[in-house]
């Protein structure tokens, strides 16, 4: 993004991690600051020094100028290419309208429109509001706890979601930006064209990640919920000195442990045959808990992982910064500080490698330390360089966004499909590569098992507006066409294992010779370098192996599993950066190839625990629903509706959201007898009690509507049926039904952004194409990109 300036108003974590994404990816990013600082410069964990890590990690690579919001920063929104903020309607509105060159993207709880809207919100509340948090905790945190309140996961995830949604948002209107004309000729006349404006919805970047739950919900009339562990073998299982996962444990696994001196537990048991492990499965996960309990976490997965087993350990900050895997990727990156001793923190770097691009972590700014921007280059210059674009790229009409890419999809399962399934919304051409011989596991389903390769809902809903194309890679012919369609595209992108690829012939440094302009992007659990880079790609392992687990879950209890919201997460990523490569490209006429790390994509999303242990802070990891800093910060029981039970998410984050709980409470002598959090946080039990006195005979939408209105954030903890049909996500028109030739007609989630140019996404003015049956484009692709002896 070099030459590209950016302009970050707002207090979230979702917009200061989106501009620190955009400054990794070498964008010049101004922030800008009150004379007091950046709320987050208070923000925990902080060094001894009172220096926030969580600022440090969040500002890294960015500029800071001292201006106050509103005709104070006229000239330098007029003179970004971007701003990315969180100013409510009012306060945006006016300024966006005089700044008509800055495309806008707009990061709200609720988006910038809907019933929801203005409602007061914290991490807590938006979590629950979006469906995951009815999940949580699954396995064994609910099977210790099962009467206890649904919890939120850990190091404000959610805000960092959204800080990848609005990152994806943000580089799509740069590209749409680079494409179009300062003005257009038509009908004889000047038509400005405005940059984009772009509404990017906390609650709906949430509930993206968990569409395939959701799609259980809407086309299978199956609610998912909390649940006890769904292996029957393995999954989470505690070890000396902490936890590993193991999944996916096959028969040619155990034939290769009990080969092995360390499997002779097993023999002895009389596990040693297929036909045993069979006959008593109870057992065998009895003895693999006791094998695990007797050995160290590092040596149980190792051995587990020697065997091609899928595993990994819970890893706690130091497991992460000892890493030899991450040290390899240089991932842990060393920036000053601005602590007046010349200190340093460690902090995470970006999650993807790219072949042409160094991504240097650069440190955060000292208060006021700029004036402005200091790149040259003008929009103009970046608006002619049409000859490095798609020949498609320049028409006018629905030319907008992503129209006229051209991306060769051969992922599948999860986060690959995600990746793509978003290019698409963006109104991409999506190709997608399969066959018969290995389908697309999500065309068998997750969460469920369907019998045929168009049976599945899941699949539908993460193949959108896709095109499949049927070539059996073991042929040579097949392959012959796929080396010449990656000549015609614009992007390559796979998930498969290290090394899959290469196997094939169709590896990056191949596909870059026979297409010097083309994105490669390749996508796995460790990434493609380094002594871990094979490892299981399962989102619950690298969940786990990510660190963001062991931040999840009740304090006295157990990390918890988290699943395939995961897969989704790293795929956001990959979006992410195969736009950045776009862009590059477009600015030097060159590709690349694109190396993502999904563990990695974990510990930037979830730093905090890392975060607190460089900095030398005492920190509790599992918090449940709780908070750091702020009480009453919970979960509490409601009435049961429908036979449902009822449970309402509550924040209090400053002073006048306490007092006015406190009115609702009918307790007004508390924000005089506990006016600080730290009175509060001493006196939480009292407060809980009575929060849970009132919520008690109410519902939960009863309860968070009456604090709504007094200026409480709180918000019901919505299932997947509360949110189909939720009135606020029906105003915003996040579902639409599409009909698919075999399954019929479906219910599917749009993206969590809405282009003022494109739209909800999808082809051309935002019509949504359902998935499609296996092959069913393989003939009009091949004429399209070769010939029709060829397609033949």
């Amino acid at each position: 993004m070099a030459g590209w300036r950016v302009l970050d108003v707002g207090e979230s974590v979702a917009v200061s991690f989106c501009t620190r994404l955009l400054a990794d990816l070498g964008a010049e990013v101004v922030m800008v600051e009150p004379p007091s600082g950046h709320v987050l410069r208070a923000a925990e964990p902080r060094t001894a020094a009172g220096v926030s890590a969580r600022f440090v990690y969040l500002s890294a690579g960015k500029r800071s100028v001292i201006r106050p919001v509103g005709e104070g920063i006229l000239e330098l929104a007029a003179a970004a290419d971007l701003l990315v903020t969180d100013l409510a309607p009012a306060r945006l509105d006016p300024l966006a309208t005089r700044i008509p060159d800055t495309a806008v993207v707009s990061v709200r709880p609720f988006g910038a429109t809907g019933p929801s809207s203005g409602h007061q919100a914290h991490h807590l509340t938006l979590f629950h509001a979006s469906g995951e948090g009815s999940t949580l905790p699954s396995g064994l945190g609910w099977q210790r706890f099962p009467d206890r309140a649904p919890i939120q996961l850990g190091s404000e995830l959610g805000y960092f979601d959204a800080g990848w949604n609005a990152a994806i948002a943000a580089l799509a209107a740069c590209w749409d930006a680079s494409r179009r004309p300062a003005a257009r000729t038509a009908a004889g006349g000047r038509e400005r064209v405005s940059a984009q404006r772009v509404d990017v919805s906390v609650q709906e970047s949430l509930l993206t990640l968990n569409r395939t739950r959701l799609n259980r919900f809407l086309n299978d009339g199956i609610l998912v919920g909390r649940e006890r562990s769904r292996y029957p073998v393995g999954g989470m299982q505690r070890c000396q000195d902490g936890w590993i996962q193991a999944v996916g444990l096959r028969d040619e696994h155990w034939d290769r442990l009990l080969a092995t001196p360390q499997g002779a537990e097993f023999r002895a048991a009389g596990f040693d045959t297929a036909q045993a492990r069979a006959a008593d499965v109870a057992g065998l996960q009895k003895a693999l808990t006791a094998w695990c309990e007797a050995r160290p976490k590092h040596e149980a997965a190792r051995l587990l992982a020697a065997v091609g087993a899928p595993a990994g350990i819970f890893a706690e900050p130091t497991d992460l910064l000892e890493d030899e895997q991450l040290a390899h990727r240089d991932f842990f990156r060393d920036v000053g500080v601005d602590d007046g001793d010349g200190g340093h923190l460690r902090i995470p770097g970006a999650p993807y490698r790219f072949s042409a691009s160094a991504l240097p972590v650069r440190p955060a700014p000292r208060l006021g330390s700029s004036t402005g921007f200091e790149s040259r280059e003008s929009r103009e210059s970046r608006e002619s360089r049409g000859s490095h674009l798609p020949a498609q790229s320049n028409r006018p009409g629905d030319g907008r966004l992503l129209d006229g890419v051209r991306v060769l999809d051969f992922t599948w399962a999860a986060a690959g499909p995600y990746a793509t399934l978003l290019l698409g919304f963006l109104g991409a051409e999506i190709i997608k590569v399969e066959s018969t011989r290995r389908p697309d596991l999500a065309r068998y389903g997750f969460l469920a098992r369907y019998d045929t390769l168009e049976a599945s809902p899941i699949f539908n809903e993460l193949n959108l507006n896709k095109r499949s194309l049927r070539l059996d890679l073991t042929q040579p012919d097949a392959l012959a066409l796929a080396r010449r369609l990656a000549g015609e595209v614009d992007v390559v992108v796979d998930n498969f294992r290290p090394g899959v690829m290469a196997r094939l012939g169709l590896g990056a440094e191949v596909l870059l010779d026979l297409n010097p302009r083309l994105v490669v992007a390749s996508s796995s659990a460790n990434g493609s370098t380094g002594p871990l880079a094979t490892g299981a790609g399962l989102a619950s392992i690298f969940s786990a192996t990510g660190g963001l687990s062991v931040q999840s879950g009740h304090p006295d209890g157990p990390p918890t599993d988290v699943g395939d919201p995961v897969d989704y997460r790293s795929g956001a990523a990959l979006a992410v950066g195969i736009l950045a490569a776009l862009l590059d490209r477009d600015r030097t006429g060159r590709g690349q190839h694109l190396d993502l790390s999904s563990r990695e994509v974990v510990i930037a999303s979830a730093p905090d625990a890392v975060l607190a242990h460089v900095a030398g802070v005492p920190w509790r990891q599992r918090r449940g629903n709780g908070h750091h800093t702020m009480t009453p910060h919970g979960v509490h029981p409601c009435r049961p509706t429908a036979g449902e039970d009822g449970w309402l998410a509550l924040a209090v984050g400053d002073e006048a959201q306490w007092s006015a709980l406190c009115a609702v409470l009918g307790r007004d002598d508390w924000p005089t007898a506990l006016p600080t959090p730290a009175a509060r946080r001493a006196a939480a039990d009292e407060i809980d009690e009575a929060i849970r006195a009132w919520t008690h005979p109410r519902t939960a939408a009863e309860a968070a509507a009456s604090l709504q209105a007094a200026g409480v954030p709180a918000e019901p903890v919505m299932t997947f049926a509360d949110l189909a049909t939720d009135p606020h996500l029906a105003a915003r028109e996040a579902f639409v039904e599409v009909d698919h030739p075999v399954l019929g007609r479906q219910r599917v989630l749009r993206p969590p952004w809405h282009f003022s140019a494109g739209g909800r996404g999808g082809t051309g003015g935002g019509e949504v194409r359902p998935g499609p049956v296996l092959g069913a484009d393989t003939e009009t692709i091949l004429v399209r990109y070769t010939d029709r002896e060829v397609a033949q």
